[in-house]
Formats: structure tokens, sequence, C-alpha cells
């Protein structure tokens, strides 16, 4: 859902987006949500996983709980390298920008779900959740910084971190390799009938 439920909305918008995109009243933009958590991946998928022969390698993301939300924390990088991709494959001449977005700490049911009903309880009777965490209002306000922020050039990544353009991402977001290994060996056959992938993908 992290990653491919963004990627196949994205897609299949494209053709409206690039359609749109030189019309100078209308300002097109997409922002992926990612999070600090991507830090903790130095990749998708490691050399045992892409010498597998399998057509699709989603089968290597575990189905049981994603305890050490390492699982999350690639689909997060995974996301940043979609927006590579975009950045490096759509036509040079399109006005389309790509944005990446970390909203920061905020106080959702998944985070509620990882640490646990004890430590959910005592965060909320003490205060401390609100102090610690903003709320999905305020890190929504974060994300459309974002959208506010006037254009840059197609290919350069401009990583928003609670609002503000300039934050760290990881080398490995921006690696182009490891983008298009994600294209062929998980993105591509996994939406193969689903959604079109624009010429030259």
């Amino acid at each position: 859902v992290n990653l491919l439920g963004p990627v196949t909305l994205t897609l299949a918008l494209l053709p409206l987006m690039m359609k749109n995109c030189n019309d100078d009243k209308k300002n097109v933009k997409i922002i992926n949500v990612s999070s600090s958590a991507h830090l903790r991946a130095t990749g998708v998928f490691d050399e045992e996983d892409l010498r597998s022969s399998s057509k699709s390698l989603m089968n290597i993301f575990p189905d049981t709980k994603d305890e050490d939300l390492s699982t999350y924390a690639k689909s997060k990088l995974a996301l940043l390298q979609f927006s590579t991709l975009l950045r490096h494959k759509l036509p040079k001449d399109n006005k389309i920008q790509v944005f990446d977005a970390h909203p920061g700490l905020v106080w959702t049911p998944l985070l509620r779900n990882h640490i646990g009903d004890k430590a959910t309880n005592t965060l909320q009777k003490t205060g401390l959740a609100g102090l610690i965490y903003k709320s999905p209002t305020e890190g929504s306000r974060a994300l459309l910084a974002a959208l506010d922020h006037p254009a840059g050039t197609s290919e350069e990544q401009l990583y928003f971190v609670n609002g503000q353009p300039g934050g760290f991402a990881s080398p490995e977001s921006r690696d182009l390799q490891q983008s298009q290994q994600l294209l062929d060996r998980l993105i591509a056959p996994e939406l193969e009938g689903i959604v079109e992938l624009p010429d030259g993908w």
C-alpha cells in the first residue's frame, strides 16, 4: 500500500498531468509522502534478492507484522526512488514538479499500533503525545508547504522536512540504478495489466 498505492494513482493520472503541465495557469506537482524512516534502509533489494528468478520481487516482503519497521523503511525509500524515476524519465520539456515530503512525527494509528497500548496511554495521559508528536492536521500543513513552493529544476530532488525544503534524504533515494531495479523488478511486473507505464519506461 505504501508504495504501489501512490505509484498506481500517479501513473494513472500522469497522462492528464502531462496534458496540462504546460498550461501556465496550472501548477502541476507530484508530492510523494516519505519519512525519515527511509534513512534506515540502504536499499529496497539486496544482492540475493536481485539474483532471484522471480519476475516480481514483491514476495521478499514478509506478510508478518513489521515489528522493527524495516519493511516500512524500505517502502518509504522505494517511494523516494519512484520520485527519482519520475524526475529522470519524464520528458525534459515537461513542467511537472516532483517533490518529496516528510511531515515529521505524526500521532497516527500506525504509530500508536507500533508503540503499543501501554506507551500510547501513558503519552496521552501525561500530555506528552501533544508535545512530542504532530496532529494529523499539523502533519498535513507540512505537506502543503511543498505544494506552495515555487518550481525548481525538473531533475532536482527537493525533500521537504517539517514543511521546509532542503531536508536530508539518503543517497540511495537518488540512486538511478537502484530506482531502475525497483521499476524493473517490482513496479512494472506488479502493475502489468493494471496501469500502463509511460512510453520509454
